[in-house]
């Protein structure tokens, strides 16, 4: 025995000795001292302690434990090896050294125990610095307190409804505190508090906290919206408010109710029931909702009378200018009392809920919105809204929107003839506050609001000259106006026009399409022009009526023909002027028969060919008299139509490429000239020396030239 006992002590001197394991206790309780080592079968298990010096219990294989005498009352060794000690008590803090020898080859184990006692805790008190002058009101900063007197605590935990409070920022846990700061709305509940040591723990009462919100927003509902009849109807009035632990009290006509046999009180007094109701409840039922913080009434309830409107307050959600067409606003209309409806006018007319108005409408508290998306010029006002039920209506005062909008449509570039002035005009009017009008001619610029006028002498060289008019009012317009002669470049003069007898045709001189042709960013406007039609070679412009219907603006000109007949086959010249020069527009109709061509013979003739070739060579050769005859003055009529026939004096007008006229009323002639026949061109002026009393329709100053010769310079 004792040279075992020499070994442990050579092992511990030599430090053969594993990691220490720590084991708590409870102070008068008893702890275990579990092995974590692999014994052998055959083993000797010793336990010591200070420093394997004292010897407290020992076990052989499965034979009995033996034990030191001053342990053996309170000591128990296990065949496993594990050592219960009880009764603990402040002298058992000590280090225990186990070991395990195995017998067969005499290898030996240590294990090293550190045995900690600790005395078990009593449940802690929890406690709050709320009380009933020092609520747990949303929005304080409060304290609880784990109180555990002079205890050896290493842990203090905090819960709520059974839930571990997480700590944070606003959750602050501080030892045995937990500070609120400040207190939320979810924070009201059940709390507890336990407390831990090593060997024990304990948990605190349970404290109720409620977070208190003061009383607001107190509102009496009903079950009835109209009148109330005594002895018939009854009432339900419920009271709601805002708030915590809110206790409800009723009184009418500032007399308690305690409630009996008609007046019964429900749902914490929250709910009145009048059954029936009498003529004695003719006067103002009122809830008052209160706890510890405050206390508030409601508005008082009648039931004789339906509540009558009143309080119809009508507002919009801006003061600022608005823009037609890109803004919106909404009007809102609010007023007191029982079941109103709402109704929305405009300038006197009824405003109904389609775009841009969209109307909608709330009961509780009474209310209705007019949203208006976009606005537009007509929305101005004034608005005015009206709210109605059983007892009575009123209208709000009128409601005036400030509201701004751009001029409709685009810019306009106009020039008007005023004897030997021509006034030009930019235009954009309409607009508020009144557009910028900037009008550039011969690079001089005149700025002013909506119109812009300036007077150009007609006898300076305008001709080709721009009128450019620029507005601008929250957007831009721009247009120019050119100075020249009526232009349809669309138009070809030799082009045909076919009908037939009995139909209807249509010739169409367009302006307005020939300036737009020669459009860039801006909208480009031709000169406004007089229009004259006419048939052949008469000098009478066709007037409206009978199969003719002449329809002009100061752009176009349309020339309707209808019940046709070959009668109508031939030219027709639309001549179209404006105050820089003249321009002649050639037509050429053919009208044949349906079904057939109109080159041949009609039926008379070849009747009459049969005949005549039945009756013999004389009656032939009448025929072939007359024939020739009629071609002899076809031949005639041709040349007289035919405008590019040399008839009477020519007069050539020179005009060069790129140049100007000098003030000079220039008229165009609609050709379609090789390219290299444009450097320069001659016009050829066609006088009539045998009807010279002939004139147009036209202006006596602008005398109209029929154009029957186009020839360049180098082939005249």
């Amino acid at each position: 025995m004792a040279w075992r006992l020499f070994l442990c002590l050579l092992a511990l001197t030599a430090g053969a000795v594993s990691a220490q394991v720590s084991v708590n206790g409870s102070l008068g309780g008893s702890v275990d001292f579990i092995l974590y080592i692999t014994i052998p079968d055959n083993r000797e298990i010793i336990w010591r302690t200070d420093g394997g010096a004292i010897f407290i219990a020992r076990i052989v294989n499965n034979e009995s434990p033996t034990y030191n005498a001053s342990y053996k009352s309170r000591t128990q060794l296990f065949p496993n090896g594990t050592l219960r000690l009880e009764k603990l008590t402040d002298a058992d803090k000590r280090l225990y050294i186990l070991t395990v020898t195995n017998q067969v080859d005499f290898t030996f184990q240590i294990e090293n125990y550190q045995l900690g006692v600790f005395p078990p805790l009593s449940a802690p008190v929890l406690r709050s610095n709320v009380t009933i002058n020092n609520p747990f009101v949303n929005g304080t900063n409060r304290s609880l307190q784990c109180d555990a007197g002079n205890q050896t605590v290493t842990t203090y935990t905090f819960y709520r409804d059974s839930q571990k409070i997480i700590c944070s920022e606003r959750l602050i846990c501080r030892g045995s505190f937990l500070d609120f700061t400040p207190v939320a709305e979810n924070d009201g509940g059940s709390y507890t508090c336990t407390i831990q040591n090593p060997v024990s723990s304990n948990t605190s009462n349970s404290l109720s906290l409620t977070v208190y919100f003061p009383v607001s927003n107190v509102v009496v509902t009903s079950n009835v919206s109209g009148l109330v009849w005594p002895g018939l109807d009854s009432v339900t009035l419920k009271c709601l408010a805002q708030g915590t632990n809110v206790s409800y009290s009723w009184s009418l006509k500032g007399a308690p109710i305690s409630g009996g046999t008609q007046y019964i009180l429900t749902d914490n007094n929250k709910t009145l029931i009048i059954n029936p109701v009498s003529t004695d409840d003719n006067g103002s039922f009122i809830c008052m909702a209160k706890n510890i913080i405050n206390s508030l009434n409601s508005s008082d309830v009648k039931f004789n009378l339906a509540s009558p409107v009143s309080a119809v307050t009508l507002t919009n959600n801006t003061s600022e200018v608005l823009w037609a067409g890109e803004d919106s606003v909404s009007l809102h209309c609010s007023a007191q009392g029982s079941a109103i409806t709402f109704s929305w006018t405009l300038n006197g007319n009824q405003v109904l809920s389609n775009p841009p108005y969209s109307i909608t409408q709330s009961d509780s508290p009474p209310s209705s919105n007019l949203t208006i998306s976009p606005v537009s010029n007509k929305d101005t006002g004034p608005f005015i809204c009206k709210a109605t039920n059983r007892a009575n209506s009123i209208s709000s005062s009128a409601a005036n929107l400030n509201i701004n909008w751009s001029p409709d449509g685009n810019i306009s570039c106009t020039a008007q003839p005023i004897g030997q002035i021509i006034q030009l005009g930019c235009s954009w009017p309409g607009g508020k506050p009144a557009a910028n009008v900037t009008m550039i001619f011969d690079d001089v610029r005149n700025t002013s609001t909506n119109v812009v006028f300036r007077n150009v002498s007609s006898i300076s060289n305008i001709h080709g000259s721009n009128l450019t008019c620029n507005g601008n009012q929250r957007r831009t317009s721009s247009c120019v106006l050119i100075f020249e002669p009526p232009m349809s470049p669309d138009h070809k003069n030799d082009t045909v026009t076919s009908g037939t007898v009995g139909g209807a045709i249509k010739l169409t001189v367009d302006l307005q399409a020939g300036a737009q042709s020669r459009a860039t960013a801006l909208l480009t406007q031709a000169l406004p022009a007089s229009f004259f039609w006419y048939q052949g070679n008469s000098s009478t412009a066709i007037q409206t009526g009978g199969k003719f219907k002449v329809d002009s603006t100061p752009y176009a000109s349309t020339l309707n023909i209808d019940k046709l007949t070959e009668a109508e086959s031939g030219n027709y010249k639309c001549v179209a002027e404006n105050f820089i020069g003249r321009t002649t527009f050639l037509f050429n109709v053919k009208v044949s028969k349906s079904g057939g061509s109109s080159g041949g013979l009609d039926g008379g003739a070849i009747a009459g060919i049969v005949i005549g070739v039945l009756a013999g060579v004389a009656i032939i050769g009448i025929i072939v008299f007359f024939i020739v005859k009629k071609k002899k003055r076809s031949g005639e009529d041709r040349r007289l139509n035919d405008l590019s026939a040399p008839t009477g004096s020519v007069v050539y007008a020179e005009i060069k490429a790129n140049n100007k006229p000098n003030g000079v009323m220039a008229e165009t002639a609609i050709t379609n000239l090789p390219q290299e026949e444009k450097d320069e061109v001659k016009y050829a002026s066609l006088q009539l020396p045998n009807n010279p009393s002939v004139k147009a329709a036209a202006p006596e100053n602008k005398a109209e030239t029929i154009y029957s010769d186009v020839k360049t310079s180098t082939k005249r």
